[in-house]
C-alpha cells in the first residue's frame, strides 16, 4: 500500500475515532440532560391544560378536556386528593399505548418521579387544579436510547462533524504525504550528491572506493581478477586556460559519457579528482593491458566538439589489479595513479603497476597517498626564515616555508613532497593551508606588537586558479590583517609559464595591496626590463649567485648590476643563501636592502620565531645576534 494511502487511511480512522468517542459522550450527555428537563416540560403542558378549564371545573369538564391533550408518549388522568384515579382517558387514534397506572402513594409523596413498567421508563408529574378537589397526572414514556433517538439528538451535528473531519483527514493526508516525499527526494537527492560528482554525474572517490571494496569483499575466496584504472587526461589545463572553464567542464562531462558508455554491468567509472577518472573493471583475467588500453583511451580518440570546437585529447592510463598488487580500494587507486607517472617515464601511454626495487623510489610513491593524509591531519608545519632588514638591521619579516614530518619516514624534504602535491593536484589544498596558516600568524604577531611581514610561495598552477585572489581577500578579511603584510612570493619559471595569465593574477593581487616577490631571479628567462611591466614590489636574487659571490667576481657584479638596475625601478632587492658575515657585509656595501640565510637564522617553528622577535625588542638583552650587527 502506498504512503498516501496508508496515511489517509490511518488520518481517517483516527478522526471518526475520535469523533465516535465524543458522539457517545454527547448522546449519553443529551439524553441526560433530556431526562431532567421533561418533568418541567410535562409541568408546563399540565398547567397550559388547566388554563383551558373553566374555574372551579366539575370532573366531567376535566375529563373531556383531556384527550384533546395527551400525545403519542404522553397519559393524562385525573386523582383526587387521597390519590385515587377517578378517571383516564380512552384511547384515541393518537395513541400508541394503553394508559399506565401508579399507585396513590407514590403519586402523593412526590410531585414528579421515574417508575419503570415492563422494562420502560416512565416519567411523570402531578399538577394539582386550583380550587379544585382535582390533580393531573401527566405519564411521559421515555424512548429506548436507540441508534433514531440518538439522530434525533444529535445526528446532524455529528454528520457535518464527520464531513468536515473526512475532508480535513483527507486534505492533511495529502498534505503530509506530500511533504514526506519533498523529504524523502531531498534525502535521496543529498545521499546522490554526497556519492557523486556534481558535474560529471558519475561516483565520486569515496563512492567508487566503496564499490570497489564491495565487489572484492564478493570476489574474496574466488580466482577472479579485478582491475583498477586511472585515466589523466592530457591538454586539458591548456583548454582551460585558453577556452575557458565553462569548456573544460563540458569536456570533462563528455568524457564521463564516453566512458559510462563503454562499460557493461557490474564494471563502473568514477571522477576521482580534476582531470583523472577512475575505473573498477571485473573479470579481467584473460585481458591484456593493450586491450584494456584499446577501451578506454579508445573513448578519447575521437573529437570534442564543444562550441563549435573540435578538441582532440590524449591520457595516460594507469592500471592495478587484484589481487596481485592490493586488496583494498585506496592501495589499488593509490597503485593505480602512481602506474601513470611510470607510463609517463617511460613515455608510454598505458602501464600496469611494476613494484619498484629502489626502496626509496617506492617509498616516493607511497608518499602521494600518505602526503593526502597529512594534508588531511594537520601533520604538516610551517616554519619561518627570518628576513633581515640591511637598512637598519632590523628583522622585518620572514619567508613561511612548508615542513612535513611522516609518521615513518621522519622528516620529509620540502622540493620532494610539493614536486608530488605539484603532480596529484594536491598543490592547491596545499597552499590554502600555507596562506591561512601564515596570515594567521602573522595577524597574531600584529595583535601582539609585532609589526613584520610574511612571504609565502604560489606555484604556477596556482596562478592559474581563479579561485586564488578571493581565498586571500577572504583570508585577510577574516584574520583582519593588512593586505601589504603579506607577501607572495612566484618564481620567474612559473611567471614566464603563462606571462598573460600571471600578469591577470599579479594585477588582482596588486590590487588588494599584496606585496608582490620576484623568487629565484636570475635564474629564469625574465628580464627587468619585463618586470617593470608587471605590478612587482620585490625581487629576490638567487642564492646561486648569492653565495659564491665572494670567490666569483662574475657573480659579484651580477648581484652588484642586478641591485642597482632594480633600485632604478623603484623595487626593493632580497639576497637569500647569506651564509656567513663576509657576504652580508658585502650586499651592504652593494646597497642590498633585505638578506635572508643561515646565517642570520635557520627555519624556525612559529613560536620560536615571536621568541626571536621578543628577545631582539628586549632592550636589556645584550647578547650579539646576526640581526643586530
Amino acid at each position: 500500500m502506498q504512503q498516501r494511502t496508508k496515511l489517509l487511511v490511518g488520518s481517517l480512522a483516527s478522526s471518526l475515532g475520535v469523533i465516535a468517542l465524543f458522539a457517545g459522550i454527547a448522546f449519553t450527555s443529551a439524553l441526560d440532560l433530556a431526562r431532567h428537563r421533561i418533568p418541567s416540560l410535562l409541568h408546563e403542558h399540565n398547567q397550559h391544560l388547566i388554563e383551558t378549564l373553566p374555574e372551579r371545573p366539575s370532573l366531567e369538564q376535566i375529563q373531556v378536556m383531556l384527550p384533546h391533550h395527551e400525545t403519542r408518549s404522553d397519559s393524562l388522568s385525573v386523582i383526587d386528593t387521597q390519590g385515587r384515579l377517578l378517571g383516564v382517558t380512552d384511547k384515541h387514534p393518537g395513541k400508541s399505548s394503553p394508559p399506565v397506572y401508579i399507585d396513590s402513594e407514590t403519586l402523593l409523596a412526590a410531585s414528579s418521579g421515574y417508575t419503570t413498567i415492563d422494562d420502560n421508563e416512565y416519567i411523570w408529574v402531578t399538577t394539582p387544579i386550583p380550587d379544585s378537589p382535582y390533580t393531573i397526572v401527566n405519564t411521559h414514556r421515555n424512548a429506548r436510547a436507540g441508534l433514531r433517538e440518538f439522530m434525533k439528538h444529535i445526528g446532524v451535528p455529528i454528520g457535518f462533524a464527520a464531513l468536515i473531519s473526512i475532508w480535513l483527514s483527507t486534505w492533511g493526508a495529502m498534505v503530509i504525504s506530500s511533504l514526506f516525499r519533498k523529504l524523502n527526494e531531498q534525502r535521496a537527492q543529498l545521499e546522490h550528491q554526497a556519492h557523486h560528482d556534481p558535474l560529471t554525474g558519475l561516483p565520486n572517490r569515496d563512492a567508487l572506493s566503496h564499490t570497489i571494496d564491495t565487489t572484492i569483499a564478493h570476489l574474496d575466496g574466488s580466482k577472479q581478477t579485478l582491475a583498477v584504472c586511472m585515466i589523466d587526461l592530457h591538454q586539458f589545463k591548456e583548454i582551460n586556460d585558453s577556452l575557458g572553464h565553462h569548456c573544460g567542464d563540458e569536456l570533462l562531462r563528455q568524457v564521463a559519457i564516453r566512458l559510462s558508455g563503454t562499460l557493461q554491468t557490474p564494471d563502473q567509472a568514477g571522477r576521482f579528482y580534476g582531470n583523472k577518472f577512475a575505473v573498477m573493471l571485473t573479470n579481467t583475467g584473460t585481458v591484456t593491458i593493450d586491450a584494456i588500453a584499446e577501451t578506454l583511451l579508445g573513448t578519447l580518440e575521437n573529437a570534442f566538439e564543444i562550441d563549435g570546437r573540435c578538441l582532440y585529447i590524449r591520457g595516460t592510463l594507469g592500471i592495478a589489479l587484484y589481487p596481485q598488487h592490493a586488496t583494498t580500494a585506496p592501495v589499488l587507486l593509490q597503485k593505480a595513479e602512481a602506474a601513470i607517472f611510470q607510463a609517463r617515464d617511460n613515455s608510454q601511454h598505458a602501464a600496469i603497476f611494476q613494484a619498484l626495487d629502489n626502496k626509496g623510489a617506492a617509498e616516493r610513491l607511497g608518499l602521494i597517498n600518505d602526503l593526502r593524509n597529512a594534508l588531511r591531519d594537520k601533520q604538516l608545519e610551517l616554519h619561518y626564515q627570518p628576513k633581515l632588514d640591511l637598512r637598519n638591521h632590523h628583522i622585518i619579516g620572514a619567508e613561511a616555508l612548508a615542513r612535513w614530518t611522516h609518521p615513518q619516514h621522519g622528516a620529509i624534504p620540502p622540493d620532494q613532497f610539493i614536486e608530488i602535491a605539484e603532480r596529484t593536484g594536491l598543490i592547491k589544498e596545499l597552499t590554502h593551508w600555507v596562506l591561512e596558516t601564515a596570515i594567521q600568524q602573522c595577524a597574531h604577531c600584529h595583535v601582539n606588537g609585532k609589526t613584520v611581514k610574511i612571504s609565502a610561495n604560489l606555484s604556477a598552477i596556482n596562478l592559474h586558479d581563479d579561485k586564488l585572489v578571493p581565498l586571500i581577500a577572504s583570508l585577510l578579511k577574516r584574520y583582519k590583517l593588512p593586505a601589504q603584510n603579506l607577501v607572495v612570493e612566484i618564481t620567474e619559471t612559473a611567471m614566464m609559464a603563462d606571462p598573460a595569465r600571471a600578469k591577470t593574477q599579479l594585477r588582482k593581487l596588486n590590487a588588494l595591496g599584496v606585496y608582490i616577490s620576484i623568487d629565484d631571479f636570475g635564474t629564469g628567462y625574465s628580464s627587468l626590463g619585463h618586470l617593470r611591466l608587471l605590478p612587482v614590489n620585490e625581487i629576490k636574487i638567487d642564492k646561486s649567485f648569492v653565495m659564491d659571490m665572494i670567490a666569483s667576481e662574475d657573480d659579484a657584479s651580477i648581484v652588484r648590476a642586478t641591485i642597482g638596475l632594480a633600485h632604478d625601478l623603484s623595487l626593493e632587492v632580497v639576497a637569500e643563501g647569506v651564509e656567513d658575515e663576509a657576504i652580508l657585509k658585502q650586499l651592504s656595501d652593494m646597497g642590498c636592502d633585505i638578506a635572508q640565510g643561515y646565517h642570520i637564522a635557520r627555519p624556525m617553528p612559529a613560536a620560536d620565531f615571536i621568541a626571536m622577535l621578543e628577545k631582539i625588542d628586549d632592550p636589556a638583552e645584550d647578547e650579539p645576534t646576526a640581526a643586530s650587527r
